[in-house]
């Protein structure tokens, strides 16, 4: 067999890619002349109207629904009726829910999609008790402020006022603290360092109450190598230093099953009393 090639005398070119340009305009004559004896078809004619009148549908389809987008979107963003009215405030504890709605200063009637939720959400978080809030919109006519509340780990003496601090260190403010919540003297040596002593205190306080089920009435930090106890019952435990608070605290419900005062569990390997 012999492969036909343009460059071999009797092989048939393509007329459409050919040189020749009186050969191309003839292609191109003949195929519109099949072209029109193809639309003259009948069938082939209903096939093409069906498939414009079907392809007009669809974009008309489309065309409605943007507009009805559009029309939706501009009654949000405009209309009274999707204005706000209430504002809901949940998760408070001691925070009144008036500071709250305050801080958030959302003028009654603005429109909800033209309330920017992260800055109410970044306003109401300057409260300083304030430790997550999430604000979102509740159509048709209602906007939803959620907060948690900080909770405090220990109850400092600051200036000569008591105040709160949680257990990420975070100090806010004065105020009436829960019921058994433990006070905190810190030493000179200590202060300077008081958030990051403080996040050490939540878990030597997680492991005293869970693995040695006992609560704390004080903590005393007058260094930061000594943390000294006060139990509930009045026991002193002399902890040392944060760190290896899990042995430690399994070694502290082994000595409270013997008497005495006060225990050293710094070396959670020799306890030992005084």
């Amino acid at each position: 067999m012999t492969d036909a090639s343009p460059d071999r005398p009797g092989a048939e070119a393509d007329p459409a890619t050919t040189d020749d340009p009186d050969r191309r305009i003839a292609a191109a004559t003949v195929r519109r002349s099949d072209e029109r004896v193809r639309h003259s078809d009948p069938s082939v004619r209903a096939t093409l109207r069906r498939r414009r009148r079907r392809t007009n549908r669809i974009y008309a389809g489309l065309g409605a629904a943007l507009l009805v987008l559009l029309v939706g979107y501009v009654a949000l963003y405009f209309l009274p009726v999707f204005s706000v009215r209430t504002v809901q405030v949940d998760g408070v504890r001691t925070i009144p829910v008036e500071a709250v709605t305050e801080r958030a200063a959302v003028a009654p009637g603005t429109p909800l999609l033209q309330v920017d939720t992260h800055a109410v959400a970044r306003r109401v978080a300057g409260i300083p008790r304030v430790d997550e809030v999430t604000v979102t919109r509740d159509y048709p006519s209602g906007l939803r402020i959620e907060l948690i509340e900080r909770t405090a780990l220990v109850v400092v003496e600051v200036d000569g006022a008591q105040h709160l601090v949680d257990g990420q260190g975070i100090d806010f403010g004065q105020g009436e603290p829960p019921p058994g919540t433990p006070t905190l003297t810190v030493g000179q040596d200590a202060r300077a360092d008081l958030p990051g002593i403080v996040r050490d205190l939540a878990t030597v306080f997680a492991e005293v109450r869970v693995t040695a089920g006992q609560e704390i009435a004080a903590v005393a930090v007058p260094t930061p190598a000594s943390i000294v106890l006060t139990l509930a019952d009045g026991r002193i435990i002399e902890w040392g230093a944060a760190g290896r608070d899990h042995e430690k605290a399994v070694a502290l419900q082994m000595v409270l099953e013997q008497p005495g005062q006060t225990w050293n569990v710094s070396n959670p390997a020799l306890p030992a009393s005084r």
